[in-house]
C-alpha cells in the first residue's frame, strides 16, 4: 500500500489507485501521514481539517472520519491508533510517498551521482500536492512542498544537463513559468537551452527574465544571471551550414480540434516521443498538428516516413530516402544498413531536425532512424506502446484516448458548421455517442453529413442506430478510412491466444472486465491471462485505465464480436458465456458472505472447469468489487436469460441484491427483476418468484411507487405463505410497513407484530429483534412512547450481542427518535450519533444520511444551528456517496440557513 500526498490524496494497492473521499477524510489522512509514526494531537487534527473556526460537533465528526479511515480506506493495510491526546497513523514510513521522497532526496545529497535517486524521488509526484483539499493548513503544506520539489528539480536538472540537456529543458521550462522571478531556475534553464544547441532561445529566455524582474521588482539581474548571459554572448549561436533543408511533413488536417494537454505534453517531450492509442484515435493527426506548429524549432528540417506497410526491416527502405533528403547523392549512399545508419546519424548530429515516423509496428523498425542530437526530436506514432524505447532511449510515452464530448462536438462542427449542429443538438449527441467519440468514426460520419447536407441530423442518427451491424456505417471502399480495415491491421498482429481472448471479450456484455473475469472467458490461469491482457493493452485494443479493469471501446468491441462470430463456433461462444456467468455468480456469493454474513444464503451449482472466482481479503475489497461489477448486472442477467440459464439469472440477482438495495440502485433493480421474474416463472421456482417480487417491492418503495410496492409485497407474502417459509414471509411483512403506511394506513403495527410472531416461530433471533424494533417504531408513531422505548431498547441489546451492526444502527435510530419525542434531546443526540456510526461502519450510507437528517432536526429543536448544519452536511456526504437525490433537499436546508 502507498498513501499518496504528492498529487491528489489517494491510496495505491497492487497498481490500483483509488481516491480518498470525502475531502474531510482526505484531509485527516494527509494530516496524519504528514507526521507518520508520530502522534498528532486531536486539537492539531481539528485545526488542520476545519481551520481556526472549528464547528461544534467536530470531535464527533472526527471520530466518524477516523472510523472511516480505519475500516473503509486503510482496511487491513494499516490502522489509526488512539494515543494519549491524539492519533497515530500506524503504517511504515515507506508507505507514504512524501516520506519516501524526503528519504530519497536525503540519500541523493550524499552520493557523487544523484540522478537515479532524484529520478525515483520526482517520479513519486502525480500533480499539485494535496490537490483540491481546502483550508489553510493544506495550502501551507502545498506551498512548502512546491518549494521542496523546485529545489529537487533544480538539483536533478543540474545533474543531467551535460548528459541530457533536452531532458533538463523539459523539466525546467514549466518550473520557470511557475517561478518567473526565481533567478536560480532561470540560470539552470538558460544553461540547459544552450547545452541543447538552442542558444537563441536561451538569449530570449534571459531577456524575458530581465524584463520581468524590472517590471515586477524594479531590479536588474543578479550576478549568476549576468554571468550566464556573458557566456551566451561569447559563444554565440553556430549557424546552420549551407546544405539542403528537408521539409517532408504531409499536409495537416484543416479542422484539428482539442488535444491541448497532449500538445503541451509533446512540447515538453525529450529527444524521442511515442504517441500510441487505439486504431482511429487520431495519433497521426496530433503528431502532424504539433509538427506544423513547431517547425521553426527545427531549422535543420523535417523528415517524414510512413512505416505501416513496411516489415520489421523498414529502415532499409527509409534510410536511403532520408539520406537523399539530407543532400547525399544516390551514388554516395552506402549499400549496407549499418553504414547507412552511421552516415545518417553523422548528418543529423549537428543540426536540429524533426523526424516523424508514422504508424510504426515495432521498435526494431525505427531504431536506426532516431534523431537524438540536442535540440532534435523524433515523433513516433504507433498502435502499440513500444515501452522498450522508453528503456533504451528514454522515450516519452504519450497515450491518446478518444475525444472528450466537447471536442467531439467541435470536430463535427468544424466539418459541417456549428449552426447545423446547434439546430439539432440532441441528434448531434446521438451521433457522437454512436461514434464512441472516436475521431476516425466521427470524421467518416461527418463526411457523409457534408455530402448529404439535405438530410436532417436526426435521420443520420437513426440510420446509425438502425444499421444491420455496429460497424456498417463506418465502412468504405478506401481501406485507409474503413473502420474494419483499420481495426484489422491491429488484430492481425496478435498471436492466436491473444486474438482469442480479444474475441471473447467482444462477444460478452458488460462495460468492463476484471482479470478473473477475463481468465474465466478464456479458461486460462489468471497469470497467463494477465500476460495476454498486457499484450492487448500494449496493442491498444483494450484499455486498462480503470483501476486494473479492462474495457473495449464500443466500436472495437463490435469488431471483436464480429470476429468471434466468424472464427468461433456457437458451442465455443456458449461455453465462454457459461464460464463468465459462473464467475459472476460464484464471486457474488463470495462477496455476499463477506459483506452480509447475517443474510440467508443460496447455494449455486459448482462452476464449470476453467472458472476463476474472486477471493476477498475483507469487506472493503468485496464492496469495491460489487461497486465495479454492479453496473454490468442488467446486461449480465439478460445474457443469462437469453442463454437459457434461468437459474443463473435469479441467483445473480440475489447475489447482488443486498448491495444494490443498500446503494439505492432502484431503477437498475427494476430492470434486472423484470428479466428475473420471467426466468423464475419459466423455472416454476416459487422461491425465486417470491424473491423477485420482494426485490421489486423494495425498489418500488425506494422510488415512491407505493401502490406497486404493496402489490409486489402482497404477492411475495402469498408465495412464501404457500411454501411454508415463515422467516422469509416475516422479512416481507417488515418491508411492507413503510409503503403500506401510505396506501393502507393503520396496518403498519399489525404487519410488524405479524413479522415478530413469524420470526419467533422460525427461531430467527436477529429477525425477532428487528421486528421488535419495527414494532417499537410504529408504536412511537401512535404516541405509545414508553412501550416503544422498551421494545427498541430490547432490540438494540439483542442485536449488539449478536454483532449485527446494521440492525443495531436501526435500533439506535428508533431509540433516538423516541427520546427526541419525549423531550430528552441530549440522549437523542447520542443515540443518533451512535446509529450513524454503525451505519457507516457497515457501508449502509442511505440510512446513515436519514439518521443524520433527524440528528440535525434535533439540534435545531434545541437551538444549536451550527451543530444542525454540521449534521446535515454529513448527511449530504452520505447521500452523495450513493447518488441519492435526497441530498438536494438537505442542501436546500443548509442554504436556507445561509450556509450552503
Amino acid at each position: 500500500m502507498l498513501i499518496r500526498l504528492l498529487g491528489p490524496v489517494e491510496l495505491e494497492r497492487a497498481d490500483q489507485t483509488s481516491a480518498v473521499r470525502p475531502p474531510q477524510a482526505a484531509l485527516a489522512l494527509a494530516a496524519l501521514a504528514w507526521e507518520v509514526g508520530r502522534v498528532v494531537p486531536v486539537e492539531t487534527l481539528l485545526t488542520r481539517i476545519w481551520g481556526e473556526r472549528i464547528p461544534s460537533g467536530a470531535r464527533n465528526t472526527l471520530y466518524t472520519i477516523i472510523t472511516h479511515l480505519r475500516h473503509d480506506v486503510l482496511g487491513d493495510d494499516g490502522d489509526v491508533l488512539r494515543k494519549l491526546g491524539g492519533y497515530l497513523l500506524d503504517v511504515d514510513e515507506s508507505a507514504v510517498d512524501l516520506s519516501r521522497f524526503r528519504r530519497l532526496t536525503g540519500r541523493a545529497a550524499a552520493v557523487p551521482d544523484p540522478r537515479e535517486l532524484l529520478d525515483e524521488a520526482l517520479a513519486l509526484w502525480r500533480g499539485d500536492p494535496l490537490t483540491g483539499l481546502p483550508g489553510e493548513w493544506a495550502e501551507r503544506a502545498r506551498r512548502r512542498l512546491r518549494e521542496e520539489r523546485k529545489e529537487i528539480v533544480l538539483r536533478w536538472a543540474r545533474s543531467v544537463t551535460v548528459a541530457d540537456p533536452g531532458a533538463a529543458v523539459a523539466a525546467l521550462s514549466p518550473l520557470a513559468e511557475e517561478h518567473p522571478l526565481d533567478e536560480l531556475v532561470a540560470v539552470a534553464l538558460i544553461e540547459a537551452l544552450h547545452a541543447s544547441g538552442r542558444t537563441a532561445e536561451a538569449l530570449t529566455c534571459f531577456a524575458g527574465v530581465r524584463h520581468t524582474l524590472a517590471e515586477e521588482l524594479g531590479v536588474e539581474p543578479g550576478t549568476a544571471l549576468r554571468r550566464v548571459h556573458r557566456m551566451l554572448l561569447r559563444n554565440g549561436e553556430v549557424a546552420e551550414a549551407e546544405r539542403p533543408v528537408p521539409a517532408q511533413l504531409p499536409v495537416q488536417l484543416g479542422c484539428f480540434v482539442g488535444r491541448r494537454a497532449e500538445l503541451e505534453e509533446l512540447a515538453a517531450a525529450g529527444a524521442v516521443c511515442v504517441i500510441s492509442g487505439p486504431p482511429g484515435v487520431g495519433k497521426s493527426s496530433l503528431a502532424l498538428r504539433w509538427a506544423h506548429l513547431h517547425r521553426d524549432r527545427f531549422p535543420g528540417g523535417q523528415l517524414y516516413a510512413g512505416l505501416g506497410a513496411l516489415d520489421s526491416a523498414g529502415a532499409r527502405t527509409v534510410l536511403p530516402r532520408f539520406l537523399g533528403a539530407l543532400g547525399v547523392p544516390e551514388s554516395q549512399v552506402p549499400s549496407g544498413v549499418e553504414a547507412q545508419t552511421g552516415l545518417y546519424r553523422s548528418l543529423v548530429s549537428d543540426r536540429r531536425v524533426l523526424v516523424m515516423l508514422d504508424d510504426v509496428r515495432g521498435a526494431d523498425q525505427v531504431a536506426p532512424l532516431l534523431a537524438t542530437a540536442p535540440g532534435s526530436l523524433t515523433v513516433i506514432t504507433s498502435r502499440s506502446e513500444l515501452p522498450s524505447l522508453s528503456v533504451t532511449v528514454g522515450a516519452s510515452l504519450l497515450h491518446l484516448d478518444v475525444l472528450s464530448r466537447e471536442d467531439a462536438r467541435d470536430l463535427l462542427a468544424a466539418r459541417v458548421g456549428p449552426a447545423r449542429l446547434a439546430a439539432e443538438s440532441e441528434a448531434a449527441n446521438l451521433i457522437i455517442d454512436r461514434c464512441g467519440r472516436l475521431p476516425l468514426a466521427l470524421a467518416i460520419v461527418a463526411a457523409r453529413m457534408v455530402r448529404r447536407s439535405d438530410l436532417p441530423l436526426a435521420e443520420i442518427a437513426a440510420d446509425l442506430e438502425g444499421a444491420e451491424t455496429d460497424l456498417e456505417p463506418f465502412a468504405d471502399t478506401d481501406p485507409a478510412i474503413d473502420l474494419r480495415a483499420v481495426f484489422a491491421r491491429s488484430y492481425r498482429d496478435l498471436d492466436e491466444e491473444a486474438a482469442r481472448l480479444f474475441r471473447h471479450l467482444g462477444a460478452q456484455a458488460g462495460p468492463h472486465f476484471s482479470l478473473s473475469a477475463a481468465a474465466s472467458l478464456a479458461a486460462l490461469p489468471v497469470e497467463r491471462t494477465r500476460k495476454l491482457v498486457d499484450h492487448l493493452d500494449r496493442a491498444n485494443l483494450v484499455d486498462l485505465s480503470t483501476h486494473g479493469r479492462l474495457r473495449l471501446h464500443d466500436l472495437l468491441g463490435a469488431y471483436a464480436a464480429e470476429q468471434a462470430r466468424a472464427a468461433d463456433g456457437r458451442t465455443v461462444r456458449r461455453s465462454a458465456t457459461r464460464r463468465l456467468l459462473d464467475h459472476y455468480l460464484q464471486s457474488a456469493c463470495a462477496a455476499s458472505a463477506v459483506c452480509y454474513p447475517h443474510r440467508e444464503h443460496v447455494t449455486p451449482d459448482p462452476p464449470v472447469p476453467g472458472v476463476a472466482v474472486e477471493r476477498f481479503a475483507g469487506r472493503a475489497e468485496a464492496l469495491r468489487w460489487y461497486a465495479a461489477e454492479s453496473v454490468a448486472l442488467p446486461a449480465v442477467v439478460s445474457e443469462a436469460a437469453e442463454a437459457g440459464l434461468d437459474r443463473h439469472a435469479w441467483q445473480l440477482a440475489w447475489g447482488f441484491g443486498e448491495f444494490m438495495q443498500r446503494r439505492g440502485h432502484w431503477e437498475e433493480i427494476l430492470r434486472v427483476e423484470a428479466v428475473v421474474l420471467g426466468a423464475a416463472e419459466r423455472l416454476g421456482d416459487r422461491v425465486a418468484q417470491a424473491g423477485s417480487h420482494s426485490r421489486l417491492a423494495r425498489a418500488h418503495a425506494g422510488l415512491g411507487h407505493d401502490q406497486e410496492a404493496v402489490g409486489d409485497f402482497d404477492q411475495a407474502i402469498e408465495l412464501h405463505r404457500d411454501l411454508g417459509e415463515p422467516v422469509l414471509e416475516a422479512h416481507l411483512h417488515l418491508g411492507l410497513t413503510v409503503p403500506v403506511s401510505r396506501v393502507r394506513p393503520g396496518e403498519e403495527l399489525g404487519h410488524a407484530l405479524r413479522a415478530l410472531e413469524l420470526f419467533e416461530a422460525g427461531g430467527d433471533t436477529i429477525g425477532t429483534a428487528r421486528a421488535l424494533n419495527n414494532a417499537g417504531w410504529w408504536r412511537a408513531q401512535l404516541g405509545a412512547y414508553d412501550q416503544a422505548l422498551t421494545d427498541c431498547s430490547h432490540a438494540q441489546r439483542i442485536l449488539a450481542d449478536l454483532g449485527y451492526a446494521q440492525g443495531e444502527g436501526h435500533a439506535w435510530d428508533s431509540i433516538a427518535y423516541v427520546l427526541d419525542a419525549m423531550g430528552d434531546h441530549p440522549r437523542a443526540v447520542a443515540g443518533y450519533e451512535r446509529a450513524a456510526e454503525l451505519f457507516q461502519e457497515c457501508d449502509d450510507l442511505r440510512p446513515a444520511g436519514q439518521t443524520l437528517v433527524r440528528l440535525g432536526e434535533t439540534h435545531m429543536a434545541a437551538g444549536d444551528t451550527a451543530a444542525a448544519l454540521d449534521a446535515w452536511k454529513r448527511a449530504v456526504e452520505c447521500y452523495d456517496a450513493v447518488g441519492d437525490t435526497a441530498a438536494e433537499a438537505v442542501r436546500a436546508r443548509c442554504a436556507a440557513l445561509g450556509r450552503p
